[in-house]
């Protein structure tokens, strides 16, 4: 049983690398949230505010990538004059509907910290779909383009990492895990993953009915209403407009995914069907009242190369620290572990 402050840490097995980067990161072993900021709902709510505030608050420059089926997908490079041209990189993967401004604060933390920070927008985020193909947890090919470019555009860079949130944090393990031994990174982090997707969004139908419904609502303005257009005449478009659970929703859209169908999906794109095959040094955050991706997702993990981080309080992506919630333990933990995994010479 988790105490209120304290983290609960495991290695999941004992790997040397992994054992020596958690004990050079003292931050993992303990959160402290505000004694107004307990609750998981008032940790979201804080979150929004927090992102309300810090919206647009980053320039950013964009590349854009057009890929071989006529889709796009956006690279954003916050500006960070300061910096130098080896400095480590750190890559971001967003939310479910999120984009780079979403990430500003979690962006200008990370420069703050002499990090160069970049936001990968997947199909559909920031641009509108300019082929009928998308993915609500992201292509994997998709992100290996979009690194690959990262790399040709920053080559004195001899450190780079990706930091994977809700969402983004199935694709970051999806990535590390299929690319195996050819990954182009040298670190990752994964914050508050729904692990196995084949159960997580029925999970959280049944556990928390309001919030699934209002996320789906959401999911269908910003992808099926935004696009249309161009998606109106594919297979499940209009099975997913009617779609009354999350579960369901992402079943019928699995072909605008390029999946024959959601057994293929589920082979192609879970996060679980990839994990077993990480070379590298990967931290999980999860907390135990995240009432989105819920405590009965989380699995008994086997694998040297990641550790888990939980907590009784957090809530979903939230963490709020400080006595005014101002700031956030979760992207401070996530660029202490990622500097130790540097200093600890964890690179390619």
């Amino acid at each position: 049983m988790l105490s209120a402050y304290s983290s609960e840490i495991r290695v999941l097995e004992q790997d040397s690398r992994m054992l020596r980067t958690i004990e050079k990161t003292p931050s993992l072993r303990s959160y402290r949230p505000p004694f107004w900021c307990r609750n998981a709902f008032t940790q979201i709510f804080w979150l929004i505010l927090r992102e309300t505030y810090y919206y647009n608050k980053v320039t950013y420059r964009r590349i854009k990538l057009n890929r071989e089926d006529g889709g796009t997908v956006c690279i954003d490079i916050a500006e960070s004059n300061h910096l130098r041209k080896d400095a480590p990189i750190v890559i971001f993967l967003h939310t479910i509907t999120g984009s780079s401004n979403a990430l500003n604060s979690f962006v200008r933390y990370a420069n703050k910290r002499a990090w160069r920070a970049i936001v990968l927008n997947r199909r559909g985020h920031e641009e509108i779909l300019t082929s009928p193909n998308f993915n609500l947890m992201g292509d994997v090919d998709d992100t290996v383009a979009m690194i690959e470019k990262v790399k040709e555009l920053f080559p004195e860079s001899k450190f780079l990492s990706a930091v994977g949130i809700s969402a983004g944090s199935g694709q970051v393990v999806s990535y590390i895990g299929r690319e195996a031994e050819n990954v182009g990174i040298s670190a990752a982090v994964s914050l508050c993953p729904a692990y196995d997707i084949g159960q997580a969004f029925e999970n959280l139908d049944k556990r928390y009915p309001l919030v699934a419904s209002l996320l789906l609502k959401r999911i269908k303005n910003y992808f099926l209403k935004s696009n249309e257009e161009i998606l109106k005449n594919e297979k499940g478009f209009q099975e997913a407009l009617e779609a009354k659970t999350l579960h369901d929703f992402v079943q019928v859209i699995s072909p605008m995914a390029g999946s024959e169908n959601w057994e293929a999906y589920l082979q192609q794109h879970n996060p679980m069907s990839h994990f077993q095959n990480n070379h590298i040094p990967c931290l999980i955050l999860n907390s135990l009242d995240d009432p989105i991706c819920i405590k009965e997702n989380i699995p008994d993990l086997k694998h040297s190369n990641y550790a888990l981080v939980l907590t009784k309080y957090g809530s979903h992506i939230a963490f709020a620290e400080g006595l005014f919630g101002q700031g956030s333990w979760m992207e401070r933990i996530t660029m202490d572990f990622l500097e130790s995994c540097l200093e600890l010479g964890h690179s390619k």
